[in-house]
């Protein structure tokens, strides 16, 4: 794995598990005393609130790989819906990022039906996905979106392609689970308000992502190139032209009363970023929320930690995706530590965001929406038409660079850049497969909070797509004072990418996904910027064109099982095991994973301190998997933290129905510290000392940053001329140290 984790990582250590336990109380929180609402009514309230979206249930195939051999057998990290509600006097709006590959236009509807009574609507609920692919697929109200390719081993029978072209329809029970959890993810916020203040920061974050499909992007700059010649020093902005590197972020603080005197109490912020959810890849074959997971987590902890936040009160960071169709840090990073190491990453970028919000904190930000669902419907653009039916073109039947489908596997031919001859007016040079039948309108959304306005897109906009809706945006709403915009990509239905119209004639991954041809970006740009229009002025939107998203798709489906009345130890921990080893526990229960509980742990990781038991991480966080088999039997990785205290531990398992205990084991100090580099100064030697690189695919935390300590010279040993550095002589902050004698020098 490329590169050293951020100082989040290194500084929460196996705090993450625990704060994380904090962060899913089921029940609305407060901090101190609340502000009486009644007091301002055009003061803004606000309010956090959070749910564990991951399936009870092993087995579905994983989302966004969309490989019927790509399944779910273990769990990573858990998935979660995050959520603000935010309202100022008649106006309320809930933001929504929830860990899965894709929001549905049905399921969106269907949760906002579910908080109707709370006072939102379809529009007012602003539903995102973070785009990870680990997270399940067979939920979406249009079976389109439940294919799964056919696996390496069918893929030449011709029968294994009938679900590829007439795939399920939605599993109601897992259908019927998202809504309920997601819907109490926006209850939970909604009673958590009270009077608050917010305020927008940025960052910029470069170096962690690269544009995967760089022949395309160099099109917009009228570069043409042959598919894999392409590279970042080709664009004439060079490398951060090719990529998004702005980080937006929306601060929101409660306001509460200590006596006389009134305190800002941080509640979390949500985040915009560009960057693909594929960093865990699709051999891991477990439930991830990808480097998105360890982003909120590690930023909410941080958050926590520096406002010293009480221990009741939820701290989200809603961090949808944004700009993202052709960003990726995952042909860099792979596996849970690459997904670790990323996301650590920004969370620097968005502290950094959040602390520069602090400063203009305001407690009557300008608050208002529109929202249409817009028809295709072959309606003309600036640009020229786009298609009233959605159409597949070839090049995504091989996938993207992060993980090709089977098909490649089996021809090792990448359809990418393949063309027609053709040149159709509006499909242009697709080449077109029938796959799928697409949804003909999408729901768009232009929301003003204070000075920055978040514009919402059905699908992956590419970066360049991005730059383009921003600036329309913004130029209806210049006169309104607002002076940025955001995009929220993957946000109230699914029509997978979009790329601009010099983009789409490549016909990359992307621009084959791009479903009503190559004007579908401009139509979409046209729509947002005819809200914003609408917004500025205080004209209505334009009226939603009526469509049934919901497929005959109904939140009906029966509740998960609630697993094994018993299990049983089949195999206990070894008796000690270094920071950053793998401790491992395996017993039987229940199959496909059904005894795991919802919103509270399954596993915990306990030290004994003085004579009581006291959790130090769980399953919550991001330091452990597990796996289970249909016949039952489950396995558990914990990899410990490398600054958790060194002592007596042992592992708990608490199921929805039983409760398993380990055999003791002790955690040491590691002693695998290496050397990276070493000079002679006055009176010893100053020594960079750095942990080996995570493993891919096998570790699962981001390994600490390296750490320069200076030895003095009685520590050291002298081999005739050579200076010697013996074993455990030098030591990082938490203790770590070197496990054999090193050679510094003469």
């Amino acid at each position: 794995m490329a590169g050293r984790t951020s100082r989040a990582l290194r500084r929460t250590g196996c705090a993450v598990g625990v704060g994380v336990v904090a962060l899913g109380t089921a029940g609305p929180v407060q901090a101190a005393s609340p502000v009486k609402p009644r007091s301002k009514p055009g003061v803004l309230r606000a309010g956090a609130g959070q749910a564990d979206i991951t399936p009870p249930k092993l087995g579905y195939f994983l989302g966004g790989w969309t490989r019927a051999d790509r399944l779910a057998k273990g769990q990573s990290t858990r998935l979660y819906a995050n959520t603000l509600v935010l309202q100022r006097g008649t106006q309320k709006v809930a933001l929504v990022a929830a860990e899965l590959f894709a929001i549905p236009a049905g399921l969106q509807a269907d949760v906002a039906k579910e908080v109707a009574d709370l006072g939102y609507t379809r529009a007012s609920v602003v539903m995102a996905a973070s785009h990870t692919h680990s997270a399940p697929g067979g939920f979406a109200n249009n079976p389109t979106y439940n294919t799964a390719a056919p696996s390496l081993q069918t893929i030449t029978e011709p029968s294994s392609f009938v679900e590829l072209l007439d795939p399920a329809p939605a599993d109601r029970q897992l259908y019927t689970f998202l809504v309920r959890q997601i819907a109490a993810s926006i209850r939970r916020a909604d009673a958590d308000r009270t009077q608050a203040a917010a305020a927008w920061g940025q960052a910029k974050l470069s170096g962690l992502t690269m544009n995967r499909s760089i022949e395309a992007h160099l099109r917009d700059h009228g570069i043409t190139v042959a598919q894999g010649a392409g590279s970042a020093a080709q664009d004439p902005g060079g490398y951060e032209h090719t990529i998004d590197p702005q980080v937006d972020l929306l601060r929101v603080d409660k306001v509460v009363r200590h006596g006389r005197r009134t305190r800002r109490v941080p509640i979390g912020a949500w985040s915009s970023f560009a960057n693909h959810g594929t960093v865990v890849k699709s051999e891991t074959e477990a439930y991830s929320g990808d480097h998105h997971a360890a982003a909120w987590r590690v930023f909410a902890d941080r958050v926590r930690k520096e406002a010293k936040v009480p221990k009741r009160q939820t701290v989200v960071n809603v961090y949808p995706n944004g700009a993202e169709g052709d960003q990726t840090a995952g042909l860099t990073y792979t596996g849970p530590a690459g997904a670790a190491e990323v996301g650590g990453r920004e969370a620097d970028a968005m502290l950094a965001a959040w602390r520069d919000a602090g400063k203009r904190l305001d407690r009557e930000p300008a608050l208002g929406l529109r929202w249409t669902n817009a028809c295709f419907c072959g309606a003309d653009t600036a640009t020229g038409p786009v298609d009233a039916t959605g159409k597949q073109g070839l090049g995504f039947l091989t996938g993207s660079e992060e993980g090709r489908g089977p098909l490649f596997e089996l021809t090792r031919i990448p359809f990418e850049g393949v063309t027609s001859p053709i040149d159709d007016p509006v499909q242009g040079p697709k080449v077109v497969v029938p796959v799928g039948s697409p949804p003909k309108a999408v729901p768009v959304t232009v929301l003003r909070i204070g000075d920055v306005a978040i514009a919402t897109i059905p699908g992956e906009p590419t970066k360049e797509v991005g730059v383009r809706v921003r600036a329309a945006v913004l130029d209806r709403l210049r006169g309104a004072s607002v002076s940025r915009v955001a995009i929220a990509g993957l946000a109230g239905d699914f029509i997978q990418y979009v790329v601009t119209p010099e983009e789409y004639g490549a016909q990359s991954y992307e621009g084959a996904s791009t479903l009503f041809g190559r004007n579908q970006a401009t139509f979409l740009q046209e729509r947002l910027a005819d809200l914003a229009g609408a917004l500025a002025a205080g004209a209505p939107a334009p009226e939603p064109f009526a469509e049934d998203p919901s497929y005959g798709v109904k939140p009906d489906g029966p509740g998960f099982s609630e697993g094994a009345a018993s299990g049983r130890i089949v195999g206990q921990p070894a008796g000690r095991v270094e920071r950053l080893g793998q401790v491992r526990l395996s017993w039987t229960g229940g199959g496909d994973g059904v005894d795991r509980p919802v919103d509270r742990a399954f596993v915990r990781a306990q030290r004994l301190v003085g004579k009581r038991w006291r959790t130090v991480d769980t399953d919550l966080g991001l330091h452990m998997l597990w796996r289970a088999t249909r016949a039952g039997r489950y396995t558990l990785e914990w990899e410990v933290p490398a600054d958790a205290p060194a002592g007596r531990y042992r592992l708990q398992v608490t199921a929805s129905r039983y409760e398993l205990t380990s055999d003791e084991f002790d955690v040491a100090v590691s002693r695998a510290l290496r050397v990276e580099a070493a000079r002679a100064v006055p009176g010893g030697w100053r020594v960079r000392l750095a942990f080996p690189p995570a493993r891919a695919g096998v570790d699962l935390s981001a390994r600490p940053e390296p750490v320069v300590v200076q030895v003095p010279d009685g520590a050291l040993r002298r081999a005739g001329a050579t200076v010697l550095l013996p074993a455990g002589a030098a030591r990082d902050g938490a203790g770590n140290t070197t496990g054999v004698t090193v050679a510094l020098g003469r």
